[in-house]
C-alpha cells in the first residue's frame, strides 16, 4: 500500500498528498493496514519523521469526527507540526466544528488535543467550548505559554499569565464562566490561576462578589484541604464587607472542622484542619456561637488541638463573651497557658 510505504519512508509531505488524493472511504480503508504497520513497528525504534509520518496518515484515515476524537485521545501526546493542520485541513468546516464539540469536554487529555481543539475554533470560527476541562485547559495553556507550529493557530501575547488573559479572545467568553465555578477550577490548582482570576475582576472582566460567594459556596458543599483553604484564602484578601457577606458559608465550615476536630484522627488531618480554621479568621462573635464545640476539644484531643482550643476560649473571655455557664463547663482549663483571659485572674 503506497500510503504505508510513505510512512516507512518518513516522507510526512508525501503522506499528506496521498491523502489529499484520496477520498474518504479510500482513506479509511487504509486504516487497518496503517495499524497494522504502528503494531509492527512498535519495538524497532522508528525515527521522529516516520513517527509524525504515522500520525499524519493514521489521522487522515480517521473519517469521522467521533473516530478522529478516538485516536486523538488514545494518541494525545502526539507531536503537533504544520502536517496537522494539512490534515485537519482535509475535512469540512463542519466536520471540524464537530471535533472541536467532542474534544472541548477532554481539552485537558494534554496541552496537544487543547492545542489542536483551539486551532479549529479560531480556524473555523465556531464558538469557544465552555467547559471546565476546556477553561482548565485554556489556563494552563496560556501560563506555560508554549510555542506553537507554523500555522497553528493561538495563544496571545504577553510577558506572563495575566498579560496574555489580557490579550485573549477567549478571555470575555471564558472568564466570566470560570468566576461562576471557581471551586471547580482553583482549589486544589497552583495559587496563580486564582491570582490571575483576582486580578481580572478586579480590571472589571468578571464580577469579583461571584468570586467570592462562589469559593464560599463550592468550599462549604466540599469542603478542601487546609493547606489548599489557606492558600486560596490569602490570595482572594477578603473585604471586611465581604467577611461578613459570606458568614454562613464561613460559620457552616468552622461548624464542619471543629466536628473533624472533635473525631479521632491522625496528626496530619488535625493540622489540616487546624490551618484551615486559622485561615478563616472567625470573629470571636462568631466564635461565641461555638462555644461548646471549643470547649469539647479541651478532652483528650492532641496538644496542639487543646492549645487552639484554649487559645479561642481565652479570646473570647478577653472580650467578655465567655458566659459564666461556658466558663465553668471548660472548668477552667482555658486558664492554662500564659495571659489567659478575665477567668485567669478571679
Amino acid at each position: 500500500m503506497k500510503l504505508v510505504g510513505l510512512v516507512r519512508a518518513g516522507d510526512i509531505a508525501g503522506v499528506v498528498r496521498e491523502l489529499s488524493a484520496l477520498r474518504p472511504d479510500q482513506r479509511q480503508a487504509c486504516a487497518p493496514a496503517l495499524a497494522a504497520h504502528r503494531k509492527a513497528i512498535a519495538r524497532t525504534g522508528p525515527t521522529a519523521e516516520q513517527k509524525a509520518a504515522l500520525s499524519a496518515a493514521e489521522l487522515g484515515c480517521r473519517v469521522t469526527p467521533a473516530a478522529a476524537t478516538a485516536w486523538l485521545l488514545t494518541y494525545r501526546y502526539f507531536t503537533m507540526d504544520t502536517w496537522t493542520v494539512d490534515v485537519l485541513n482535509l475535512y469540512s468546516t463542519a466536520w471540524r466544528t464537530e471535533l472541536v464539540a467532542r474534544l472541548g469536554d477532554r481539552a485537558t487529555a494534554s496541552d496537544t488535543v487543547y492545542t489542536l481543539t483551539e486551532h479549529l475554533v479560531h480556524d473555523t470560527g465556531c464558538p469557544v467550548p465552555t467547559s471546565r476541562q476546556f477553561i482548565l485547559a485554556w489556563l494552563f495553556n496560556r501560563a506555560h505559554n508554549r510555542e506553537r507550529p507554523a500555522r497553528v493557530r493561538g495563544g496571545a501575547p504577553g510577558a506572563d499569565l495575566l498579560e496574555r488573559l489580557r490579550a485573549d479572545s477567549f478571555t470575555p467568553a471564558l472568564v466570566p464562566l470560570a468566576v461562576a465555578r471557581p471551586g471547580r477550577l482553583v482549589l486544589g490548582r497552583p495559587v496563580w490561576l486564582l491570582e490571575a482570576l483576582v486580578a481580572l475582576t478586579a480590571e472589571g472582566v468578571a464580577d469579583r462578589a461571584e468570586l467570592v460567594d462562589g469559593l464560599f459556596a463550592d468550599m462549604a458543599a466540599d469542603p478542601p484541604r487546609g493547606s489548599e483553604a489557606a492558600v486560596v484564602l490569602d490570595a482572594l484578601a477578603l473585604t471586611p464587607a465581604e467577611h461578613a457577606r459570606v458568614a454562613p458559608e464561613r460559620a457552616a465550615l468552622v461548624r464542619h472542622l471543629l466536628g473533624r476536630l472533635r473525631e479521632d484522627g491522625t496528626h496530619a488531618e488535625s493540622a489540616s484542619s487546624l490551618l484551615f480554621l486559622r485561615a478563616l479568621a472567625a470573629t470571636p462573635a462568631e466564635n461565641a456561637l461555638v462555644v461548646r464545640d471549643y470547649a469539647a476539644l479541651l478532652d483528650d484531643r492532641p496538644g496542639p488541638v487543646a492549645a487552639y482550643a484554649r487559645e479561642v476560649l481565652a479570646g473570647l473571655d478577653e472580650a467578655g463573651l465567655l458566659t459564666s455557664g461556658a466558663r465553668t463547663g471548660a472548668g477552667g482549663r482555658i486558664l492554662l497557658r500564659p495571659g489567659g483571659g478575665r477567668s485567669a485572674r478571679t
